[in-house]
């Protein structure tokens, strides 16, 4: 039979493609194959079709409009065709006549077509990556939907929508609210026009424009939500639903579970809930009682490792940890003002931000964030208790055994970020800064 095969690349071309399947019909195709694919995708459901029918000699004459409709990867068109010619099947271009690629002159032919058309795919494909490096640097946002708060403004620039933008600034306060993406989610129907999944609008939070920023070139590897990564980011190019600073204050407080055992808004049942983590795969440890003692392990199903550890192995860590941190305020607290080592500490870190502000600009308003901090703290009162009593008070672990387990949350996530548990119980707290 005479076999025909039309391709366009794109829906927005689904016209031309009609106009190619009219054009082989006109020329009397017995069978005409269609898809809507790239060329440069070798893997395209309706060329391996054609290559079937080619095997299995029922194809007398392969009909295309023109040679790069076969595809604009050189070496597989030229393997298609050698594959013809091997079947003595006849490729015949209606805008180019008849492929040899069995005689030297038919293969210099189709070499030639081959080549040049994915030289021209190479070529388009450079100027639109050079056009897209010109809309980056103008702060255009190239995507064709825009985040939840925001519009399409002059030269492709984002600026607020007034429909949700104030809509979206309750989603920030309800976030700091709940402390809760799928809390949130669940809530968002009964006030707000926008009604993501949890997923969702952690994908929503996470992404750079809300801080006022444009991301480009995500790395698909890196997924989305947390772990995202970006090839390019331009900061401060429009209006910022949060600042950077509050983005990231917010951003710890919802990575961080406070309770996860008693359902949402419910009291901590215990001390160390939603503290512990497994240093594998970064799940909270759950609680359980095995073999006449309460156990903390890792229950997640694709964990490899399920650490876990005994609670009374585990606290004693948990509360000399506190108490270190209690020594290092209590030092900080004593200190004269000039020599106030968290203020060294933090005019130290300004010297390093505000030296990477050199370099880049946007970094400008963390530095005036830091500076206002550091003066903050030089203005804080004298400190009237006596430290050595309440340092003394704060030495001895029964003050925070014999606390609440509301009490003890409390102390723990103020003092910790997290304590990790490998797999065979080595445990590791990571206090905050102070």
């Amino acid at each position: 039979m005479r076999l025909g095969y039309a391709r366009c690349s794109t829906d927005e071309q689904a016209d031309a493609l009609a106009a190619q399947v009219s054009r082989l019909q006109a020329a009397g195709c017995d069978q005409i194959i269609q898809e809507l694919q790239s060329g440069r995708d070798d893997d395209r459901p309706g060329l391996a079709e054609v290559v079937a029918l080619v095997r299995s000699n029922r194809v007398t004459e392969l009909l295309i409009t023109r040679a790069d409709r076969l595809g604009r990867h050189a070496a597989f068109a030229d393997e298609l065709l050698a594959l013809c010619s091997l079947q003595h099947v006849t490729v015949t271009a209606l805008d180019g006549g008849t492929i040899d690629a069995a005689s030297p002159t038919g293969f210099l032919q189709a070499r030639l077509l081959t080549t040049m058309a994915e030289v021209e795919s190479r070529m388009l494909s450079q100027r639109i990556r050079k056009q897209f490096e010109v809309y980056r640097a103008q702060g255009r946002h190239l995507r064709r939907r825009k985040p939840f708060g925001y519009q399409a403004g002059a030269d492709h620039r984002l600026e607020p929508d007034p429909a949700n933008w104030h809509q979206a600034l309750n989603v920030i306060k309800a976030l700091r609210r709940l402390r809760s993406f799928s809390a949130v989610a669940r809530e968002l129907p009964q006030w707000c026009s926008w009604t993501p999944t949890g997923g969702n609008l952690q994908n929503w939070f996470c992404n750079p424009v809300i801080r006022g920023h444009l991301p480009h070139l995500r790395d698909l590897s890196t997924g989305k939500g947390w772990k995202q990564r970006w090839g390019q980011i331009l900061y401060d190019q429009h209006s910022a639903l949060i600042s950077e600073a509050d983005w990231h204050e917010l951003a710890q407080l919802l990575q961080r579970t406070e309770n996860r055992f008693g359902g949402p808004g419910m009291p901590a049942q215990h001390g160390l809930s939603g503290l512990l983590r497994c240093a594998t795969c970064g799940h909270c440890l759950r609680r359980n009682g095995s073999g006449g003692f309460t156990w903390w392990r890792c229950r997640h199903h694709l964990c490899a490792s399920r650490g876990g550890i005994r609670e009374d192995r585990v606290l004693p860590v948990v509360v000399q940890a506190c108490i270190d941190a209690a020594d290092r305020l209590a030092i900080v607290a004593a200190a004269p003002p000039d020599v106030d080592p968290a203020v060294a500490a933090k005019r130290q870190d300004l010297e390093q931000l505000e030296a990477l502000a050199a370099r880049n600009p946007a970094l400008s308003s963390a530095c005036d964030a830091l500076r206002h901090e550091i003066e903050m703290m030089c203005r804080r009162p004298a400190i009237t208790p006596d430290i050595a009593a309440v340092l003394e008070r704060f030495n001895s672990a029964d003050i925070f055994l014999s606390a609440t387990a509301e009490e003890q949350r409390a102390v723990f996530g103020a003092v910790l970020q997290t304590v990790e548990v490998g797999r065979t119980g080595e445990v590791r707290a990571l206090p905050r800064a102070f």
